[in-house]
């Protein structure tokens, strides 16, 4: 028996959906957390600087 191929059902597209939005909140969390870690790190020296 043959498939259709170009059809996706319903219930797999809502699982890829779901998987881009996690990843899409852990880019942005731990990339986002990254750059402002390190701009208060960065702050933090020049303050023990001065």
């Amino acid at each position: 028996m043959e498939k259709n191929k170009g059809v996706i059902p319903k219930n797999d597209l809502y699982k890829d959906e779901n998987s881009l939005k996690g990843a899409l909140f852990s880019s942005i969390v731990f990339v986002g957390g990254t750059i402002v870690a390190f701009i208060v790190l960065l702050i933090v020296f020049y303050m023990i600087r001065i």
